[in-house]
């Protein structure tokens, strides 16, 4: 038995109702598996994270090969894991074979809306637009509704970062799984973090006021990211570029691109300046 209400084993019994039935209300994935079949034991979690993502609109329907002949047999299934989906009780696609979750989510996304995804270009567009609040409370009820999406707490984290509520985002991001510790955006949030320890005090920056050198840029620029006017640190951070590019061993440049983690890829100010960078440093 399984604790989620989308996922089912099948019977003669159920079967019916579950997958005939049953996909005239939503697709019905048909996983038939084996117990001496490792590859079907690694595909089982990434096909029972996907269903849970859907929410309802995808059932995973799992028959052991085994228990259930007649069942394979009528489905002239010939190896396992053999995966098939099932809309309006028709035949509409089906894989073999362990695939990764990029490749299932691909072979979904062609006949099924995913709200999930759909959630996250919601999310997409809220930071676009600078509408933090927002994305932080809807992102800290989606986390809580599904904790093993990763990308979800990643978006949190860049969010908490923006709102400078570093503590949030330090203890999220070291609870990531060491695996998605070494994604590059990650590492570039967590690069982030230095930003509020490293900036200046008020009374500093008041001291950097009159300043154009280099340090003072710099510092300027720490300051910026901290009070969240990104767009004031990222001017002071190419100008540091064009005047100075190698003060300490080339700062700026990292600097800048871990800004550029923190902001995310489809901030406006990070597609406007990533140009600048690029006319700069080629």
């Amino acid at each position: 038995m399984h604790s989620s209400p989308y996922i089912v084993d099948i019977t003669p019994e159920n079967f019916q109702q579950v997958i005939l039935e049953g996909s005239m209300r939503q697709p019905v994935l048909i996983d038939f598996w084996a117990d001496w079949c490792a590859p079907c034991k690694a595909l089982l979690p990434v096909l029972t994270k996907l269903t849970e993502e859907y929410n309802g609109q995808l059932i995973l329907a799992k028959i052991n090969i085994e228990e259930q002949p007649e069942i394979a047999a009528q489905f002239q299934v010939r190896s396992v894991p053999t995966v098939i989906l099932v809309n309006q009780g028709q035949f509409i696609d089906q894989f073999t074979g362990a695939k990764p979750e990029s490749e299932i989510r691909a072979f979904l996304k062609q006949h099924i809306r995913n709200p999930v995804e759909d959630f996250k270009a919601q999310i997409k567009q809220l930071l676009s637009e600078g509408q933090l609040d927002t994305a932080q409370t809807l992102l800290e009820q989606a986390t809580a509704q599904l904790p093993e999406d990763m990308d979800l707490k990643i978006d949190l984290a860049r969010v908490y970062l923006q709102q400078n509520q570093s503590d949030a985002a330090q203890a999220l991001l070291m609870a990531l799984p060491d695996a998605d510790q070494q994604r590059p955006e990650v590492k570039g949030l967590i690069a982030g973090l230095k930003f509020a320890e490293q900036a200046p005090s008020a009374e500093q920056l008041a001291l950097l006021a009159d300043r154009e050198d280099s340090e003072a840029l710099y510092l300027k620029a720490l300051a910026a990211v901290v009070q969240a006017d990104y767009e004031q640190a990222i001017d002071q951070l190419l100008q540091l570029l064009r005047t100075d590019r190698s003060y300490q061993e080339g700062v700026a440049h990292k600097t800048l691109l871990e800004v550029f983690a923190l902001l995310g890829e489809a901030h406006p100010l990070v597609i406007r300046s990533r140009r600048q960078l690029y006319t700069l440093m080629y």
